[in-house]
Order: structure tokens, then C-alpha cells, then sequence
């Protein structure tokens, strides 16, 4: 086999004709394996350009697999092909001229349009296939996505564009100067900023502006030494004779240990300079505005060293902080609200310091030398100096004492309140047990029953509500089981209730309708499905069904049928439909080897727990 004319066994002797296009033939007609494995996409044609074989990243770049011998597929598998910023025709493309000409193709870049429109850049790569007499047998095309490299280089490009116009046309005022001091370069801001012509500053030595000789000695000898300047203070003098108070930050280019120049960006401070004593002024006056506040104010540097405290933060800390000492609060201890420490590197103002950003709806409890402990609440707040950078913190610490007894007043209320409720729920029961156990009308009996078992069921949801302690939900699973144990206890040993799934955390202001939906359809469930006292068992579930919930109540009994516009209000059903419409739900009842009776709530508030 020869590629480009060359035999791989020139030099050493003609080889074997037959066997060289044996070889070249087989290469053509059958791709080997390690094609596949080549990180390039690759294909083949014979000599009139039809494809032989290609491999799956030449598809993948394509994004079509072309027709194997197909005449209207010649040369080449592109939907569209694109060289020169043109279209062209399949006679056109680099295998076609390779087949013609005999000649390699290498580096050749074009665009491939797949059929869905996207675009990809590829450098080309082609060469003939010869026999051993040196007639063009078919040809090879290596090509690869050099898309990125497309990119990566634009972006190098725009870069350097972007680099060179920061340089020239920044705001900020930056300067070259060389080793032996000469102005090398300045962009326009340095010439604005003093007023000179290029002509008349570039070209000339720094320490003809500098106002301070010992000055730019040594900014320049440190320079040398390879330290970097860092907001420098100096003084320029401008073309109309005036003084710039100015920052310098520099640093020294340095190539092969020989100093090139240094590089240097000036920032003009006049305004800050001549304002400094009014800005001084203005200080004093709110550090006395700060001492008469009656809230603990304290504030820090970047570090988080006290920097600053009045005479309210010293009270509330119950101690004398020490200023540059004591870092990120003025408190001897800190604690959670739950009573566990808390380190004051993980105090709100250390996370402030940290993340930049104000910390609030946060409570702690500072804890004095004397072992008193006060709750507070903090409120750090990130200081900037003009640039935008952090220079400190300030934060005030508000003493909630006083709320906080209000609080736990409060909640001794609730608790009493829930107590009582309790207490008059199980007076009620017993109420009205005893006028069920004296009456003689079974048809009273019986209705006192039901209002037994309802105010069975709240009492039960009252007592999650008393015992969960959140004021504003309940888990499901523990209330769905105190209603159903509270409903057991009014029902025959015979029958059982068993709970298969009791999921989510369920909003407070639901727990009663749903204590009375469920208890009415346990009850019926015992009344209806199971023959009246008979023997059955009653499955109860309440889990996601949907986008929402749904409670299912399950026995098995023989099985009824509801009408939703034959119930009353008033009756056991009727009440049920009627408490689902409250919640957001549908009621309805399905026989199927008993009675399934379905509440599917499609908007109550539910959340997983």
C-alpha cells in the first residue's frame, strides 16, 4: 500500500505489487478496528468518491450517517459543507480535489452544518490512497471539531484587544517605567490626571513629577527589590504647577532576574486628602450619637478585631471589651437559644466578616462574667470602604429580654388554655355519657352516641395539638392514630381498625374537620360495613395521591351506595362532603369487595414531614 505516492518500502527494495493493492484495496473496503478507537473522525471513499466506510465520531460530527455506495453521497457525509464562507458543491470539497489531483490536503478548515441546523468548525485532513503503480485507488479523510479552538483562540484574540484597550483607555490612571525611571507608557487617564501632553511626560524620568525625592527613591529601591506598592502614598506635581495627592499600587516586571519595568496603577486621593479633617469631624459626631444610643453598638475591622464600642455594649456584655484584642463580639460567652455554645468564630458577626453580607432573624444569649444571661438579637452589618471592598463591621446587639418573658408568659397562657379545653372536652364526654347511659330512647341513645364518638375525635386532636407543642402544624401519623385509638375504644372488641400509611405534616387550623371526617367515616364504616356491631376490619391510609392527599377509609362489609345530593347536611355522609368542600376536597364512596369511602384533598396546605 502507498498514501501520496510513497511506498512504505521504498528504500528497501520494491515490494510485492499485488500485495500492495491487496493492501490498499482492503483498507478501503473494510475500516480496521482501531478506527473506531481514533479520537479523530475518519471515513473513506474509493475513486469515483463513494463512501466505503466511516466511523461513528465522523457520524457524530456529521450528525447523520450517509448511505454506504450511495452515488448521491459522494466524497463526503456532510448535510452542508462550507469553505471560504461559502457553500459548496460535493465536487468542491477537499476529498474531491484530493481524488482529482492526487495531492494531500492537510489543515484545511471549513464549517459542517448537520441537518438539524447546528454548526460545527473542522480542520481537514485528506490523502489519496495509490496502488503500487501509483493510480488513485480511493482516499482517507482524518477531520476533527476544532469549534473550541476556534473559540479559545477568538477569545485570546479579544482578550489581548480587551487587555491593550483596559490598558489605554481605563479609568484608572496606569503608567511603564523603566529600570532607570524612564516613562515608558501611559494611557490617558495618567495624562488627564496631570494634564500633560504624551510628548511632554512620556520619555522623561518619574522623579521629575514627584513633589517628594525621598519619595520616589524609595518607591523605585523597593521596586527593585521586587516588592510590590500597595496604594504607595505620593505627590505629584501637575502641568499647571498644582500638587496630586495620589495611591500608587506597582509591582516589577522581571524577566531572566533583569528588572524590564514596573508596573503601576495611580489613583488620585486629592479630595480624600483636603476632606480628611472634615471627614475626621464628622467621626467624633457620630461616635457621640453612638454613645447615646441606648442599644449595644460595637464595631470591627475585616479581622474582626473590636475596633469600637459604646457604653450600651459594655453594660450588655457585663464587661470592658478590649479594643484590637477581642474579635467579632463584645460578649465573654455566646450561646444558642437551645443552651448550646456557640464559638465566637461561628457568631453572626464572624459569618458577616465572612461571607460579606448581613446576618439577621438570628438570636443568641450572651452569658457575663457574673454567669447572668441575656437573649439578644444581632444585627452585623458588612462596612465598604469607596471601592466596594470590606473594611469591618458594625453590629447591634437589641436585649430581648423583656420580649422573651412575654413570650414564655404566653405560652404558659396557651398551655392553660389547651388544659382547659381538655378538661372541658372529657367533662362534656362524661356528660354526655351519662345522659346516654340514662336515656331509654334507642334513637337517643344512639344519637348520643354519635355526638360522643365526635367529641371523642376532637378531644383526640386537641390532645395532638396540646402535645406537639408547634403552633402551627401537627404530624399526620400521630394524629391519624390518636383518632382512630379514641374511636376504637367507643366500637366492639370485634371490630379492628388498622392504619396502613399516615403521611405528611398537616397545617393546625384542619385538625378538627378531619377529626370529624374520620371519625364519621369509621363510624359508618362500624354501622354499615362490617353488619352493624358484626365482626370486621376497617383499613385506614392517608398519603399522597396526586398533587395532593387523599384519606381512605376501607372495611369489609357488604358495601352501600351514596348519592352526594340525597345526604343531608346534618346526617353522618353529608357532614363528611361537607367538611371535605371546607378543606378543599371531594368525598365520594367506591364498592368493591366492601366499601372504600375516598377524601382527596386537592388545595389544603400539606407539606412532607
Amino acid at each position: 500500500m502507498a498514501l501520496n505516492g510513497t511506498s512504505p518500502n521504498e528504500g528497501r527494495g520494491r515490494a510485492d505489487p499485488f500485495l500492495e493493492n491487496a493492501l490498499a484495496t482492503q483498507l478501503l473496503a473494510v475500516p480496521p478496528a482501531f478506527v473506531e478507537l481514533l479520537p479523530v473522525a475518519a471515513y473513506a471513499c474509493d475513486a469515483h468518491g463513494q463512501i466505503l466506510w466511516f466511523n461513528q465520531r465522523a457520524a457524530e460530527l456529521w450528525g447523520r450517517r450517509p448511505r454506504i455506495g450511495d452515488n448521491t453521497e459522494l466524497f463526503c457525509g456532510s448535510y452542508k459543507l462550507y469553505f471560504g464562507g461559502r457553500a459548496i458543491a460535493r465536487e468542491e470539497t477537499p476529498m474531491a480535489r484530493v481524488l482529482k489531483s492526487g495531492e494531500p490536503v492537510q489543515g484545511m478548515e471549513g464549517i459542517v452544518e448537520r441537518p438539524d441546523g447546528s454548526r460545527v468548525a473542522a480542520m481537514v485532513h485528506a490523502a489519496p490512497v495509490k496502488d503500487a503503480d501509483g493510480r488513485i485507488i480511493g482516499g482517507i479523510n482524518c477531520f476533527h471539531d476544532i469549534t473550541e479552538l476556534q473559540r479559545v483562540t477568538g477569545a485570546l484574540r479579544e482578550r489581548q484587544e480587551e487587555l491593550e484597550d483596559f490598558f489605554e483607555n481605563g479609568a484608572v490612571a496606569m503608567h511603564l517605567v523603566g529600570a532607570e525611571g524612564t516613562i515608558l507608557r501611559a494611557n490617558k487617564a495618567e495624562l488627564e490626571l496631570l494634564g500633560y501632553k504624551p510628548e511632554d511626560y512620556i520619555g522623561r524620568n518619574i522623579r521629575d513629577f514627584h513633589d517628594d525625592a525621598e519619595g520616589i527613591k524609595d518607591m523605585l529601591a523597593r521596586l527593585g527589590r521586587r516588592e510590590k506598592l500597595d496604594r504607595y502614598p505620593a505627590c505629584l506635581r501637575a502641568q499647571d504647577g498644582s500638587i496630586k495627592y495620589v495611591l500608587v499600587t506597582s509591582s516589577a516586571n522581571f524577566r531572566d532576574g533583569c528588572f524590564v519595568n514596573t508596573r503601576c496603577v495611580t489613583v488620585d486621593v486629592t479630595e480624600e486628602v483636603l476632606a480628611k479633617q472634615r471627614v475626621a469631624d464628622s467621626e467624633e459626631r457620630f461616635r457621640q450619637l453612638l454613645e447615646a444610643l441606648p442599644a449595644a453598638v460595637y464595631t470591627t475591622d475585616r479581622e474582626g478585631k473590636i475596633t469600637y464600642y459604646n457604653k450600651s455594649a459594655a453594660e450588655l456584655a457585663g464587661r470592658t471589651p478590649e479594643l484590637g484584642r477581642d474579635q467579632w463580639c463584645v460578649t465573654w460567652r455566646l450561646y444558642n437559644p437551645d443552651g448550646s455554645a456557640l464559638p465566637h468564630d461561628q457568631c453572626p458577626m464572624a459569618v458577616t466578616l465572612r461571607e460579606n453580607r448581613p446576618v439577621r432573624n438570628v438570636e443568641a444569649l450572651a452569658e457575663r462574667p457574673d454567669g447572668t444571661r441575656v437573649p439578644f438579637l444581632p444585627y452585623p452589618t458588612p462596612l465598604r470602604d469607596r471601592s466596594g471592598a470590606l473594611v469591618g463591621a458594625v453590629n447591634m446587639l437589641v436585649d430581648i429580654t423583656e420580649r422573651k418573658m412575654a413570650e414564655a408568659h404566653q405560652a404558659l397562657l396557651f398551655k392553660e388554655l389547651n388544659h382547659r379545653v381538655k378538661n372541658n372536652m372529657q367533662m362534656l364526654q362524661s356528660l354526655l355519657s351519662a345522659s346516654r347511659r340514662e336515656t331509654t330512647d334507642p334513637q337517643a341513645r344512639l344519637r348520643l352516641g354519635d355526638a360522643m364518638r365526635k367529641v371523642s375525635a376532637m378531644a383526640a386532636a386537641q390532645q395532638i395539638l396540646y402535645d406537639e407543642g408547634s403552633p402551627t402544624d401537627f404530624k399526620a401519623a400521630d394524629f391519624i392514630t390518636a383518632v382512630c385509638s379514641a374511636a376504637r375504644g367507643t366500637f366492639p372488641d370485634t371490630v379492628d381498625i388498622l392504619i396502613d400509611a399516615a403521611e405528611g405534616i398537616l397545617p393546625n387550623d384542619t385538625a378538627m374537620p378531619l377529626a370529624l371526617i374520620l371519625n364519621e367515616l369509621l363510624t359508618n364504616a362500624v354501622k354499615h360495613g362490617v353488619n352493624g356491631f358484626g365482626e370486621g376490619t376497617i383499613r385506614v391510609a392517608f398519603s399522597p395521591c396526586g398533587a395532593g392527599h387523599q384519606l381512605v377509609v376501607q372495611d369489609n362489609g357488604p358495601g352501600f351506595h351514596w348519592i352526594a345530593d340525597g345526604q343531608r347536611r346534618s346526617s353522618g355522609l353529608g357532614l363528611v362532603a361537607g367538611l371535605a368542600r371546607q378543606l378543599g376536597g371531594n368525598f365520594q364512596v367506591e364498592n368493591d369487595h366492601g366499601t372504600r369511602c375516598i377524601v382527596q384533598f386537592e388545595n389544603m396546605r400539606i407539606s412532607s414531614a
